[in-house]
C-alpha cells in the first residue's frame, strides 16, 4: 500500500498538512456539489466526502465517533416522546464529547495534535440544534419567538439526509456549524425559490475567491507564529524583557490559526452555496450566512462584548440561542443562573484543561468590568439620548479601550494556551499577579463604589 504520509513530509506537522489538503480539495469538490442534479446525490457526496476526510486526516476509522453517536442522537429523536428528547440529546451528545475530551486529555496530554474531538465538537453543535430544531417544530407557533419558528422542522429527516448533513464536507472538520433547516433548504434548493433569485443560485464565485484570499492572507502568520515558543513565557528570559511584549505576541499570533481555519471553510461553504442569505439593499448576494468570525473586528475591539459578538460567531449563536434564551422563557429577565449555566456549557465544550476554566472565570470577571465601564464611564463621554459623542474625548476613549481589551485580551488568552494550572501560575507571577490584583480592584471599585450618572452630560465641544 501506498506510504502516502512520506510525499506530505513538508516540515510541517503531519495532521496540520492533511487538514489544509482537506481544506483545499473542498473547493473544487463544492463547485461539483453545488452541480449535482438532486438532493440524494448531494447528500451521498458530503456524507462520503466528511467520511473520508475523517480517515485521511484524523486517522483510520475515527469518522466512527462521529456516525456512531450521530446515530444514536437519530434513535432517540425517532423512539422518544418529542417532549424531552431534545434534553436527552443535548445531555448524550454533550457527554460524548466530555468523554471524548477525557480520553484525549490521557493519551495526549497537553498536546495539539489534531483527532477525531475537533469535529466532535462542531458535530455536538449541529446534534443539539438539530434536536431542538425538532422540538420547536412540535409546538404551536405561538409558544415560539420568530428566530426559533424559522429554525425549527415539523418531521425526523430521512436517514440519508440527517448523515448528509451530518458529514456536510465543507464544514465538517473546522466548521462552523450549520443548522438542519438551512442543510435541507439548500439541498433541496428551496433557499434559491424567492422573488429574486427564481430557483437560481446566485453566482458565489467571487464572494468564495474573496474569502479564500482572507484565509491566504492570514497564513504568513501562522508561520510566524510556529516559530514562537509558548514555553518561553514561563522562562527567566521572558521574566527579564522590559515589556514583557511577547506574551501578547504569542496569544495574538495564535488566534490567526482559527482565522485561517474557519476562513478556508467559510469559502468553499460559500462556493458550494450554502452560504447564500439572500440580498442586501442594494439588489447584491448576500453570503454570510455561515461567516464565523471578523478578525479585524476582534483585534480592534473597544471592548469585550465586541470581541465575543465577532469571534467564533457560530458557537456564540449556538449558546445564545440554545443554552441561554433557553433558560430565559420570553418575556422575562436573564438570571445569573441563566449566565452560568451558559459559561459552565462553553466550559465543558472546550474541554477539561484548568486554562479553560481560568480563562473563563477570568473574563467573566473583565466582561463585567466592561459592563461597569460602559454604564458609568461612558455616559461622561457621549450627551442625550442619542448619545452623541462629544469629541475629541470620545476618539481618545475608543483608542484607550482597543489597548486595554487588546492587553486583557492576551493577558487572559495565554491561560487557554498554557493549559495546566501551574503553567498558567508561572506565567502570573511574571506579573507579580498585579494585572489579576487590577481586575479583580476594578470590579470592586466600579461594582460597588463608582455611582452611575444620573443625568446626560451636555458637549464640552463641537
Amino acid at each position: 500500500m501506498l506510504d502516502i504520509d512520506h510525499y506530505l513530509d513538508f516540515g510541517f506537522p503531519l495532521d496540520q498538512v492533511k487538514f489544509v489538503l482537506c481544506m483545499l480539495f473542498s473547493y473544487p469538490m463544492a463547485m461539483v456539489l453545488r452541480s449535482l442534479p438532486n438532493a440524494s446525490t448531494k447528500h451521498m457526496m458530503s456524507i462520503a466526502l466528511g467520511i473520508f476526510y475523517c480517515h485521511f486526516s484524523l486517522g483510520a476509522f475515527s469518522w466512527i465517533h462521529s456516525f456512531a453517536s450521530s446515530l444514536v442522537c437519530y434513535i432517540m429523536v425517532s423512539v422518544l416522546p418529542r417532549r424531552v428528547s431534545h434534553i436527552w440529546v443535548f445531555v448524550f451528545a454533550m457527554a460524548y464529547l466530555s468523554i471524548s475530551h477525557w480520553y484525549r486529555m490521557y493519551t495526549d496530554y497537553m498536546g495539539w495534535t489534531m483527532d477525531f474531538t475537533s469535529p466532535q465538537m462542531v458535530l455536538t453543535l449541529k446534534l443539539t440544534s438539530f434536536a431542538w430544531n425538532l422540538y420547536d417544530g412540535s409546538r404551536p407557533a405561538t409558544e415560539l419567538t420568530s428566530d426559533q419558528q424559522r429554525r425549527s422542522i415539523k418531521k425526523v429527516p430521512s436517514l440519508l439526509e440527517f448523515f448528509g448533513f451530518i458529514y456536510f464536507f465543507p464544514t465538517f472538520l473546522a466548521g462552523p456549524t450549520i443548522e438542519i433547516g438551512d442543510y435541507l433548504r439548500y439541498t433541496s434548493g428551496l433557499m434559491f425559490k424567492d422573488g429574486k433569485s427564481n430557483g437560481i443560485m446566485p453566482s458565489p464565485n467571487f464572494a468564495s475567491l474573496r474569502t479564500f484570499v482572507y484565509g491566504i492572507l492570514c497564513f504568513p502568520l501562522i508561520i510566524i507564529g510556529g516559530t514562537l515558543n509558548m514555553d518561553y513565557l514561563l522562562t527567566s528570559s521572558f521574566a527579564n524583557e522590559p515589556l514583557l511584549w511577547q506574551a501578547h505576541l504569542h496569544v495574538m499570533l495564535t488566534r490567526f490559526k482559527y482565522y485561517f481555519g474557519w476562513y478556508m471553510s467559510e469559502g468553499s461553504a460559500v462556493l458550494s452555496g450554502i452560504s447564500f442569505n439572500g440580498y442586501d439593499s442594494n439588489g447584491n448576494a448576500k453570503w454570510d450566512r455561515l461567516t464565523n468570525v471578523y478578525p479585524i473586528k476582534v483585534e480592534l475591539a473597544s471592548n469585550v462584548r465586541d470581541v465575543s459578538t465577532y469571534w467564533n460567531m457560530g458557537t456564540a449563536d449556538w449558546l445564545k440561542t440554545y443554552v441561554y434564551l433557553r433558560l430565559t422563557p420570553v418575556g422575562t429577565k436573564p438570571t445569573f443562573g441563566a449566565t452560568l449555566a451558559t459559561y459552565a456549557t462553553s466550559a465543558f465544550w472546550h474541554g477539561f484543561y484548568p486554562g479553560y476554566y481560568i480563562f473563563f472565570i477570568s473574563t467573566t470577571f473583565l466582561t463585567e468590568v466592561a459592563k461597569d465601564i460602559r454604564r458609568k464611564i461612558r455616559p461622561f463621554f457621549v450627551s442625550g439620548a442619542e448619545e452623541k459623542p462629544i469629541q475629541p474625548w470620545k476618539k481618545l476613549y475608543d483608542i484607550v479601550g482597543v489597548m486595554v481589551t487588546a492587553w486583557w485580551l492576551n493577558f487572559l488568552g495565554a491561560s487557554f494556551l498554557l493549559l495546566s494550572l501551574e503553567r498558567t501560575l508561572v506565567f502570573w507571577g511574571v506579573f507579580r499577579f498585579i494585572p489579576l490584583i487590577m481586575l479583580v480592584g476594578a470590579f470592586i471599585l466600579l461594582r460597588f463604589f463608582v455611582p452611575a450618572p444620573k443625568v446626560s452630560r451636555t458637549p464640552r465641544s463641537a
